[in-house]
């Protein structure tokens, strides 16, 4: 063994104590809440929420302590393969649940079977949720539907060649989809400026949709947020609302999982579909807890992904970290507001407290890490159905892994994978918003040439 070798092995072991003694301190901070959680929801709500510290449990009905219907329901195998280093936690947790199944006042997971009733669109937030009227106006209508930005096409978009006869060329649709901790707020404060400065977008109808769980749109308590959840929740708010025959999919981080999935089960209407910086790992066992280890690890530093490690992690630590800022969302926004000085805050920090810890928690599990399993079967239906799939990475994108342009174009080479120079996993977009615009009505306007010559053939 060489000394480098040497020499960087000491040093990742040394930077690996600090590491396990924090995190097996929070692995026991985490079930202290548990239990803390457990007593203040019997005490404010009369029953204490399921969770997925100690149980594979997720219905009493037959299962035998077993996690049963996995797939078929949609659930990420990391909601319970994070497996804490003190087994003492285990007793803890199990003396507590006892104790509170005594007094009638826990469930013993969550169930699957009261999803589908219309009733629990009716359910009020958790305690530890915010009540304010934007936060809950979702509740106060029979049917409710995710909140969708639209901007029409001019009625006035007549292309060249449509000239000549007087026909105007039929406006195409366009639906954007956000990623994690984000809304459609993305899409319209960046890009559709942009792009309405060409008159080209003048022939397109686009719909930026804020995701279940997050911005404006609803955020029930008895939804898991899968990936099903998700793409059923757009089709019932977007495709079915507005009619929409055929589509453009644009969607960005998780956002691109959600897309994938809807693009492929609506592969006859889908005319181009670009992701942007998409977490795509290839499809094998255990691919749900490499993301997870890949995407959000357990670090301490920078600041940013040490928190991105609690909220991944710890169900009951990332509920206090909800119920201190999403909750009291106003109360920042007031106090920054103030000592600032500013009128209107920047919209990714209003973002960032616009969902609830069941919607955040469960969307991260159940989308982001057990989505990238589906990726590749998505990829492949629409491969076969000869489909446009673009990819747009940012060279220095530190939030998806970095050979994951290479990966994509190796296992699915008609997929056009481009790499912008010195952009990150969100500069990909925000300070080139022009290009990503010009780029964007060239994808949309050689996918509608495309369909054009493949009707002719």
């Amino acid at each position: 063994m060489s000394n480098s070798t040497f020499l960087r092995k000491c040093t990742k072991n040394l930077l690996s104590a600090p590491n396990f003694v924090v995190f097996s301190y929070l692995d026991f901070l985490d079930s202290v809440f548990c239990v803390i959680y457990k007593y203040l929801d019997v005490f404010f709500e009369g029953k204490a929420s399921p969770c997925y510290c100690r149980s594979k449990k997720i219905s009493e009905n037959g299962s035998n302590g077993k996690l049963e219907g996995n797939e078929e329901t949609g659930m990420s195998e990391t909601l319970h393969g994070r497996k804490k280093k003190l087994k003492e936690l285990i007793v803890l947790l199990e003396f507590v649940e006892k104790l509170l199944n005594k007094k009638k006042g826990v469930e013993a997971g969550y169930s699957f079977q009261n999803q589908k009733k219309s009733a629990v669109y009716k359910l009020g937030n958790r305690w530890s949720d915010c009540g304010c009227d934007s936060c809950i106006s979702w509740t106060k209508t029979d049917d409710p539907k995710l909140h969708v930005v639209v901007k029409e096409a001019s009625s006035q978009a007549i292309t060249e060649d449509s000239k000549e006869d007087s026909n105007p060329k039929p406006s195409e649709n366009v639906i954007f989809i956000h990623g994690i901790l984000s809304s459609s707020s993305f899409w319209t404060k960046t890009l559709f400026p942009k792009l309405s400065e060409s008159k080209k977008s003048n022939e397109y109808s686009m719909f930026a949709v804020d995701l279940l769980g997050y911005g404006k749109s609803p955020k029930p308590r008895d939804n898991l947020y899968t990936l099903k959840d998700h793409v059923e929740w757009i089709e019932k708010s977007v495709i079915s609302q507005f009619q929409l025959n055929s589509f453009h999919l644009v969607a960005h981080s998780m956002g691109c999982i959600i897309a994938l999935a809807l693009a492929a089960k609506h592969s006859k209407s889908i005319k181009s579909i670009t992701l942007v910086a998409p977490p795509y790992f290839p499809s094998k066992d255990g691919v749900e807890f490499t993301a997870i280890n890949c995407l959000t690890p357990k670090r301490l530093w920078p600041p940013v992904a040490f928190i991105s490690s609690i909220m991944a992690w710890y169900e009951h630590l990332g509920r206090c970290v909800c119920l201190l800022m999403c909750r009291n969302h106003r109360t920042w926004e007031t106090l920054i507001k103030r000592l600032t000085g500013l009128r209107d805050l920047d919209f990714m920090l209003l973002d960032l407290t616009k969902h609830t810890h069941h919607s955040g928690w469960h969307s991260t599990h159940n989308v982001l890490y057990r989505g990238v399993k589906l990726m590749d079967v998505n990829l492949e239906a629409l491969m076969n159905s000869k489909k446009k799939v673009n990819v747009i990475l940012g060279s220095k994108d530190k939030s998806v892994p970095p050979d994951c342009g290479n990966n994509i174009k190796k296992k699915f080479p008609d997929v056009e994978v481009n790499n912008i120079p010195n952009a990150g996993h969100r500069s990909v977009i925000f300070r080139r918003e022009k290009d990503f615009a010009q780029d964007l009505l060239q994808i949309w306007e050689n996918a509608a040439a495309d369909h054009h010559n493949l009707l002719e053939v």
